[in-house]
């Protein structure tokens, strides 16, 4: 019962020296991890910082060079090793393995580690594509989708906050019960519009969810990374490039949806009696560099670089049981404009609790998504 042991563990952490000692020794606690990656000139040869999941590392490209032929660098845990060796040239043009050992060689993870090329093509999803991930933190087994690139690369553009609920989802199970992806808060179905489907269900994170300040967790999906820290609406970091030399024009897909019955306002005021759910794609300028080309979960559509918003509004946000079509246009904010000589970020979310954010909702408030495009006048 190594999980129930860790969970004991952290509560008896909190209770004793308080949330902010618990988050230290957690991380010193982490010892087979990439903590950075990064290649030579990677500000000219990447189009955004890599993105470090759970057991992937995915470097996006600008543009083809005529060879996949890389050396990565890797920042480890303190007193970790990693194979093969940091700054070892290898052939990527299909993902590459790398195992990461702790010092004391009791612990060790292995990465999938990719270089794959922005096409520009990541403006529709069907969410047929998704892996387990294999998680001992407790033991959980969670949904992360991707989509294939032209050259049958896992791209991975939506992430979820699952990560962050597997840490309390042990305390959440019997002793007979299994973590399963259906028992996060979000999951790939088989009875989509099409094929399969995203299924977001806005979950309750019990005691220990309450003590770290996140009484619910409602399931998400965006186009981005999360990297789990305190406070965990932080963790969501939305954006990757835009590569389309015209303006969005809207964004459509399928959703069904059906509120949970109790909604609950736990960390401020609401004008909300009942649930309902979310979902927008924001166009942003992009900042000099690699580093901090994202939006967190509290940018409230008031960060100063984003251009224009498409947003879900009352008309769409129903209840349905049946697979329900929607789009919604993009309107200029901040009084700006498109200007093809300029690069972008662009993000696309949903939640099953529109004020999950703010951990408002009620738990039970279920969305299923497909088919989701984020329409340009580029010709496909």
């Amino acid at each position: 019962m190594e999980q129930k042991r860790i969970l004991s563990f952290m509560i008896c952490i909190v209770l004793l020296f308080g949330l902010n000692s618990c988050i230290k020794d957690e991380a010193l606690n982490t010892e087979a991890d990439v903590e950075q990656a990064s290649i030579l000139n990677g500000d000219l040869v990447l189009s955004t910082a890599p993105s470090i999941g759970n057991n992937t590392i995915v470097f996006k490209l600008k543009r083809f060079s005529g060879s996949y032929r890389h050396a990565p660098e890797f920042v480890v845990t303190t007193g970790a090793t990693i194979l093969p060796e940091s700054g070892t040239e290898l052939d990527f043009s299909v993902p590459q393995q790398y195992t990461v050992t702790s010092q004391d060689g009791a612990w060790s993870k292995t990465y999938t580690v990719s270089f794959v090329l922005d096409e520009g093509a990541d403006f529709y999803a069907a969410f047929e594509n998704a892996q387990i991930v294999d998680s001992d933190n407790p033991v959980g087994h969670y949904h992360q989708f991707f989509e294939l690139t032209a050259k049958g690369q896992k791209n991975f553009i939506w992430e979820t906050a699952n990560e962050g609920y597997n840490i309390l989802a042990g305390t959440l199970v019997g002793e007979d019960e299994e973590l399963v992806p259906s028992f996060y808060p979000t999951s790939q179905v088989t009875d989509g519009y099409l094929g399969q489907a995203a299924k977001l269900i806005t979950k309750d994170t019990g005691p220990l969810g309450g003590m770290f300040g996140s009484p619910l967790a409602a399931g998400n999906l965006f186009v981005g990374e999360f990297k789990l820290t305190f406070p965990t609406v932080n963790s969501t970091r939305f954006g990757i490039p835009y590569n389309s030399g015209t303006a969005p024009i809207s964004l459509k897909g399928f959703f069904k949806y059906k509120a949970g019955e109790k909604f609950v306002a736990n960390t401020k005021p609401s004008q909300l009696t009942k649930d309902t759910w979310d979902g927008y794609a924001i166009l942003f300028e992009k900042s000099p560099g690699l580093d901090h080309n994202f939006l967190t979960g509290t940018h409230g559509f008031k960060d100063a670089r984003i251009v224009s918003v498409a947003r879900i509004g009352a008309q769409q946000q129903i209840e349905t049981d049946k697979w329900t079509a929607f789009e919604v246009p993009f309107s200029f904010v901040n009084g700006k404009s498109f200007d093809p000589s300029k690069e972008y970020m662009y993000t696309i979310v949903f939640s099953s609790s529109k004020e999950g954010d703010m951990f408002n909702g009620a738990v039970g408030s279920t969305l299923y998504i497909d088919e989701v495009e984020l329409v340009t006048n580029q010709i496909k």
